[in-house]
């Protein structure tokens, strides 16, 4: 978060260049008021949308090309007199009139701003989104004056050198949980479940994903090792897959037997009677979680990018996730996982 002196503040206007590949979330938020007088641009779609909310007008509003392309874009927001005017790449895409005061004239003499994140509940917005970005910022300019920042307020934007694809990449550590009830449901006669994972870099040791309770260790879990991939079931002993970076990772798992495939190859673990019923009996407890990354307590090495997670072959959005990491990239991988990689958000 970046707090202005609104009487010191000469430039109305603040400039940055922006890359993503995430349609939806907050570029920034501003206010001097959260309750009656704030800004947020962010994306919709792909494309910029502006909400605001004050004395003046309370309005939403989208306009201009998609930026979610991957590309850098030269974005610039500027208040005008009484006016709003959005720039990208170098032209007027929006002009917002008779929307604004002068900065003079705030009651409040602190102006606060938010990258990549909101200062209030997301349902406070007059037309709710996902606020978090996976994105990139760099050459960024703020009002024309230097800001004192805080580290309070947390931020999915990132200031990165590392090339990046589309994808969703979990950095060491990282981790994400759904809730069995709130993911497509197995099939019920007879009974049946498949996940599939688009497994494109993988790097270190540790889990990738899990099924179970946070209390308990996970009763069939996907493990990262020594570029294997290994399964394991409470039931029993397990088996290991070798990775083929680039190929889905596939799991398919029935009454009688679990199947792990990756391309032509494909291993199978046999199950005694009813070996997979205290499986089946996680979709019918509230605490019955899908881990993708480490689980709880885990230490973890292991680094991952997925194309795709797929559950009864319906994908499911890490956006959408119980709870996850902030430092998941949602919607992009870095092209190779080097020692240089800059995972930080």
């Amino acid at each position: 978060m970046m707090t202005f002196n609104v009487t010191k503040i000469t430039k109305t206007s603040s400039s940055f260049e922006l890359r993503t590949w995430d349609p939806e979330g907050v570029i920034f938020y501003g206010d001097t008021n959260p309750n009656d007088d704030w800004f947020m641009l962010g994306l919709r779609d792909g494309r910029p949308e502006i909400q605001l909310h004050n004395h003046w007008a309370q309005l939403t509003v989208g306009a201009g090309p998609r930026l979610d392309d991957g590309r850098w874009h030269q974005v610039e927001v500027k208040m005008d007199g009484d006016s709003v005017l959005l720039g990208v790449d170098g032209e007027e895409v929006l002009r917002l009139r008779q929307v604004s005061g002068p900065l003079a004239g705030k009651a409040q003499p602190v102006m606060k701003i938010a990258l990549g994140g909101l200062l209030f509940p997301p349902s406070n917005l007059r037309l709710p989104l996902v606020p978090a970005l996976d994105g990139c910022l760099r050459h960024d300019v703020w009002l024309g004056q230097r800001a004192q920042t805080s580290a309070s307020i947390p931020t999915s934007t990132r200031s990165c050198a590392v090339e990046s694809q589309p994808g969703v990449f979990f950095p060491p550590g990282a981790h994400a949980e759904f809730s069995l009830r709130g993911i497509p449901q197995p099939h019920a006669e007879p009974w049946a479940f498949s996940l599939e994972l688009g497994l494109q870099l993988a790097a270190g040791a540790g889990h990738l994903l899990a099924l179970g309770t946070p209390e308990n260790s996970p009763w069939l879990s996907l493990r990262l090792q020594d570029q294997k991939v290994v399964l394991s079931s409470a039931s029993g002993p397990g088996l290991d897959l070798s990775l083929v970076s680039g190929l889905p990772l596939q799991l398919k798992m029935d009454m009688s037997r679990v199947v792990l495939s990756q391309g032509p190859k494909e291993e199978v673990l046999a199950l005694p009677p009813l070996g997979l019923e205290p499986l089946s009996n996680l979709w019918a407890q509230p605490q019955g979680y899908l881990f993708l990354g480490a689980v709880p307590g885990e230490v973890s090495s292991a680094s991952f990018c997925l194309d795709g997670l797929w559950a009864q072959g319906q994908r499911l959005d890490v956006d959408q996730a119980l709870s996850r990491s902030q430092d998941i990239w949602t919607h992009s991988c870095p092209q190779s996982l080097g020692n240089g990689t800059d995972t930080s958000h």
